[in-house]
């Protein structure tokens, strides 16, 4: 979904990891918050299956493909600044290169990030979070977890979201009459985001245990962006931010 539903306070974030942290139990060492987390993706899916996917469907019928393809360069290209951020954070200096001209290229060029022209000339997108650089830097992730609202996560990737806040130079108090239209854009984004997974979390929903497929998903996912290996072909259709969003 790397969709999604609105951030909340970093504040709010670390007191819930605070109040998970008295209350680790449960027999699976790898899922110490199980019972938790299994209360929590049942809300998300529930909220998701009354509320976001009819919604999604309906965004669906009233646009075409060409729309949706502009509204997600749209939002991608807003999201640019924070991952040339995280490059040079990682010392991936020539990727931050690249993230940087992508931007401009298709911020001028692109009409605001409606194209994408510079996929055209060869520049393709990378994408890289907070999460990741401290991956990156060491940190371990500590015990999975399911948010209300914001779905798989774990306490270095919650941190991390916190961090990709103060990161992000479109938070800056430059831009700060510009908080409507960022929200709108977000909400916009991630229901076209939703849009395009509707399949995909359709048939998560139909495995045996979607709450297991889900966790075991998002952990392999994260440690791969992390070692910035190549997912499997045969992930590739399952796999995304939206879709982990449970």
């Amino acid at each position: 979904m790397k969709s999604n539903m609105a951030v909340p306070p970093g504040a709010a974030s670390v007191l819930a990891v605070i109040a998970l942290s008295g209350c680790a139990s449960g027999p699976n060492p790898d899922d110490p918050y199980e019972d938790f987390n299994r209360q929590m993706f049942a809300f998300n899916d529930s909220l998701d299956k009354v509320v976001i996917e009819p919604v999604a469907h309906g965004y669906r019928v009233v646009t075409n493909e060409p729309i949706r393809e502009g509204v997600g360069n749209l939002t991608d290209n807003l999201n640019e600044p924070l991952t040339f951020v995280n490059h040079v954070l990682q010392g991936q200096i020539p990727d931050a290169g690249a993230t940087f001209g992508r931007f401009v290229l298709n911020t001028t060029i692109g009409i605001g990030g409606i194209f994408d022209p510079a996929a055209a000339m060869g520049i393709y997108r990378t994408k890289e979070d907070f999460g990741e650089t401290l991956g990156k830097w060491g940190v371990q992730p500590g015990p999975y977890l399911v948010l209300p609202f914001l779905g798989s996560s774990n306490p270095r990737d919650l941190f991390g979201k916190g961090g990709d806040i103060a990161l992000n130079p479109l938070n800056y108090p430059e831009f700060e009459s510009d908080d409507e239209i960022r929200m709108g854009v977000a909400i916009l984004g991630g229901l076209n985001a939703r849009e395009g997974v509707i399949e995909a979390i359709e048939e998560v929903r139909n495995q045996i245990d979607p709450y297991t497929t889900v966790r075991r998903l998002y952990d392999r996912t994260r440690a791969q962006d992390i070692a910035n290996a190549p997912i499997q072909p045969e992930e590739t259709e399952k796999l995304s931010e939206s879709e982990l969003d449970f």
